[in-house]
């Protein structure tokens, strides 16, 4: 009975190794799949794929990030937060800029695709995911009390981040566009990476009652888990191969999700919805879970975290291999962009700074993604 309740246990984890191997066949060997090497040929020539290969990748993806999504979690548990929850940020961090990245280097659109992916990522988190948070989280209880110092330090340097490395590009005028001059550009990631650094190490030490529950019993939940019972090494093992794997599957991306888009005259900027919603899926049900068990300290580090790790990495992260592979970057949003990037800001600081959640704030953090949707699917937007 024991020998089978083990394997029971491996078996999810039976298809990370399978996608591992997918990964791998597919930089090795891209012509077995319809695909050529990356610069071989045009990019109209290059992604002309079997139909089933496209959706078995994203799968493949999905799984394998739910997979270290469930690995770095059953690390955070051993870990007091906000620790617990910088492992969960970080890991979900690192998929998201190795699918950029793998994006990045191929297609059509590639000099934006960050910064949409990041846009992207923002508008989840921020408004639907915090929407969906605190409703779920009023409807088990009206009002859920949290650290509001947390939130504050959050959003503050969030907000400061995303003046300096996704609208102040916009109105400089060294370079046209949303780009950014070379020294602008080294000097916003070196910013970026700088003020995370000070942010996890402040965090981590003295301001870490900052972003302790305000209440014992809202983490009781958390110890009872049955991730808890995995040794340490194991998780950790399990959580690397599940990035690898993603890594690997991640370097065909780009090929795959523009040549979807193309045959299926889709916008470039969904590039940056599909790896945002492959990145956030795990983080999400891990954040309304915890909201459901008036757990929303928890989801505040988990999705606040998220939201600066993707913008304090991230941009530095990809503004470092563009100058390596001498390839641009276009980091500037656009105006419909920075006002509703500007709304979300400004109502977000508000409702965190009471200490308390309700439905109604959730209500408003909804309304605004859905209107995220409408701009992202009106095709006269950006005219």
């Amino acid at each position: 009975m024991r020998k089978r309740s083990a394997w029971l246990k491996v078996l999810p984890d039976l298809p990370v190794f399978g996608g591992m191997v997918f990964g791998a066949l597919l930089v090795a060997r891209p012509e077995w799949f319809g695909l050529a090497a990356h610069g071989a040929l045009p990019i109209a020539h290059v992604v002309n794929p079997p139909f089933y290969i496209f959706p078995l990748v994203l799968i493949a993806i999905l799984w394998c990030a739910l997979r270290a999504s469930e690995h770095a979690e059953a690390v955070a548990i051993k870990l007091p937060d906000p620790f617990g929850s910088l492992v969960l940020t970080i890991s979900a961090v690192f998929i998201e800029v190795a699918l950029v990245i793998g994006v990045m280097m191929t297609g059509t659109a590639a000099d934006t695709v960050a910064r949409d992916t990041m846009f992207a990522t923002l508008m989840m988190i921020l408004n639907g995911l915090v929407g969906l948070a605190l409703i779920a989280g009023a409807l088990r209880k009206r009002e859920q009390p949290f650290n509001a110092q947390s939130s504050s330090s959050y959003l503050g340097v969030i907000g400061a981040i995303c003046t300096i490395g996704l609208v102040l590009p916009r109105f400089t005028t060294s370079e046209p566009g949303g780009y950014m001059s070379d020294q602008m550009d080294f000097f916003v990631a070196g910013a970026s990476f700088a003020v995370y650094g000070a942010f996890l190490f402040l965090q981590s030490s003295s301001h870490r009652d900052f972003f302790v529950a305000a209440r014992e019993e809202a983490q009781s939940h958390v110890s009872h888990s049955h991730l808890a019972d995995a040794p340490l090494w194991k998780s950790i093992c399990l959580l690397v191969i599940a990035l690898l794997s993603v890594v690997l599957l991640s370097e065909s991306l780009g090929d795959l999700l523009v040549g979807f888009l193309v045959k299926n005259s889709l916008p470039p900027a969904l590039q940056g919805v599909v790896i945002a919603f492959l990145v956030l899926l795990p983080e999400g049900i891990a954040a309304v879970r915890s909201a459901l068990s008036s757990n929303v300290q928890r989801t505040i580090n988990i999705l606040h975290g998220s939201a600066l790790s993707t913008i304090g990495l991230t941009i530095p992260a990809v503004l470092f291999v563009a100058m390596l592979f001498g390839k641009r970057v276009e980091l500037g949003l656009q105006a419909p962009e920075i006002c509703l990037l500007a709304a979300t800001m400004v109502l977000s600081m508000l409702h965190f700074g009471a200490g308390k959640t309700n439905m109604m704030q959730g209500i408003v953090h909804a309304m605004l993604f859905a209107v995220w949707i409408a701009l992202l699917l009106d095709p006269r937007t950006y005219l």
